[in-house]
């Protein structure tokens, strides 16, 4: 793995990814830092607008935070799951890659455990119901209250918490969901049918993030590609298995002290 802009990302499994770390393991170094957080909530930041706005052309008409939770219950994972993925950053300076593995448990409850390859640090996300925890602790401040990121991430359209404004656009089987909240800040949706395809988050007029979701013909969550334009920063994330899961460990849910 190289840490300049000209060199290479290496894939290396990073070991330990299929068990719970814990929180004297769960470590970050300034690299894994600068790289590995940003893509557990690249899409919650307000950063410096440098991209030109994607908002799609179209007639949005008013809409409710009901309708969007029906369209939220009808996009939600179907089973207890554990998916494993691969994942790679380059913000032109530092490239770095790893592997993780996320635990769903429907209807609300996410573990996301990430590494980075060659020991450069590990980080940790638990999303049950309303209560998140993080190692490293700062992560909470980014992921609260935007949790829905990294659902979206994964492939699945959660309700941002904080939403003034509901609006909806209707072509065919795609829909394209506005959430606006109190600061302006625009959040859209892309369906096809009931499967999420991408997410942006405007401010001011102008994209600071997205995510594009690249699915299979069965409609199984294959890629992602997370771009955030205030940090030149890209994520690229490959889905490399998944399998169902009996319920899972109550301690699941909660970081080792």
């Amino acid at each position: 793995m190289s840490i300049s802009g000209s060199g290479s990302t290496t894939k290396a499994r990073a070991s330990g990814i299929g068990h719970r770390p814990s929180a004297a393991t769960t470590r970050c170094p300034l690299p894994v830092a600068r790289c590995l957080l940003p893509a557990l909530c690249v899409l919650l930041a307000a950063c410096p607008p440098k991209a030109p706005t994607v908002t799609p052309a179209g007639a949005f008409r008013p809409s409710s935070r009901a309708e969007l939770a029906e369209a939220e219950a009808r996009s939600a994972p179907a089973r207890r799951e554990i998916v494993r993925f691969g994942w790679r950053s380059d913000d032109g300076s530092l490239q770095l890659s790893g592997n993780g593995a996320a635990r769903v448990a429907p209807p609300d409850s996410l573990r996301v455990d990430m590494a980075a390859s060659l020991g450069l640090g590990r980080a940790t996300v638990i999303m049950a119901g309303q209560r998140v925890e993080a190692q490293p602790q700062a992560v909470v401040d980014r992921i609260l209250p935007d949790r829905f990121a990294l659902w979206a991430l994964l492939g699945y359209m959660k309700l941002p918490a904080a939403a003034s404004t509901v609006e909806k656009m209707e072509d065919g089987d795609r829909i394209v969901w506005r959430i606006t909240d109190e600061r302006g800040r625009i959040t859209l949706f892309e369906m096809r049918g009931n499967v999420l395809i991408g997410a942006t988050r405007e401010d001011q007029g102008r994209t600071t993030s997205a995510l594009q979701l690249t699915r299979d013909a069965s409609g199984i969550l294959s890629r992602a590609q997370l771009t955030d334009f205030g940090r030149s920063l890209r994520i690229d994330i490959e889905i490399t298995g998944r399998e169902a899961s009996e319920a899972f460990a109550a301690d699941t849910w909660s970081l080792r002290p």
